[in-house]
Formats: structure tokens, C-alpha cells, sequence
């Protein structure tokens, strides 16, 4: 089964599922939001844990602040601070890959219970 919130990004998986030789193959058609509209039995996690992209963009976005108050106050150095924080968001933007949703996936609140 692929489901996601509104049906999309789980069609791309099934999808590629499907072109990788994968038979049984059921997608949610309007993800999770269609089958709440539709009345059925929808259960949901009782966790409050903020989404990771807005936790990448909390601390990212710390970190640039903190390194040009550093490099103002401090230091020109923690200037780079700031610097290497955005070319990690370039590289992100870029290629996909957030090596800080990578860190921050690691700590325990955004650990699932088993």
C-alpha cells in the first residue's frame, strides 16, 4: 500500500514500485485526506513532533542568525558560520539531499516508538 496526505507522491512511488517489478501494488487514490472525507476509519498518531523540513529550516535558519551575530560581535570568522549554513541550503536545493534533515531524523523525538 502507498498513501500519503493528498495521493500524489504516493502515485510517484507506486509508480516507480510498479516499473521495478513490483506486482502487488495498491495506492490510496486521494491519500489520506480522501479516505477521511469519505467517512472511514482513520487513526492518527498522537505525536506533536514538528515536521523535519520545518525543523531544518528552525535550525538552519538559528545557525545563520547566530554565525552573523558571532561574526559581527565576536569574530569575522563566524561569519562562515552563516556561509557554510547556506551552502548547505544550495546543495539541498540542488541535489535533494539535506544533510541536516539527516542529523536531525537522529534525535530521539524524531525516533518512532517501536
Amino acid at each position: 500500500y502507498c498513501v500519503c496526505q493528498t495521493g500524489t507522491r504516493s502515485q510517484l512511488a507506486a509508480d516507480r514500485l510498479r516499473s521495478a517489478g513490483f506486482t502487488h501494488v495498491i495506492h490510496v487514490d486521494g491519500g489520506t485526506n480522501a479516505w477521511a472525507a469519505e467517512g472511514l476509519p482513520l487513526v492518527q498518531g498522537a505525536r506533536n513532533v514538528m515536521s523535519l523540513e520545518r525543523q531544518v529550516r528552525v535550525a538552519a535558519g538559528m545557525l545563520v542568525v547566530l554565525g552573523v551575530i558571532a561574526g559581527a560581535t565576536l569574530h569575522p570568522a563566524g561569519y562562515w558560520i552563516a556561509a557554510a549554513i547556506g551552502a548547505g541550503l544550495v546543495y539541498a536545493g540542488l541535489t535533494n539531499q539535506c544533510g541536516m534533515t539527516l542529523v536531525l531524523a537522529k534525535f530521539p523525538w524524531n525516533q518512532g516508538t517501536a
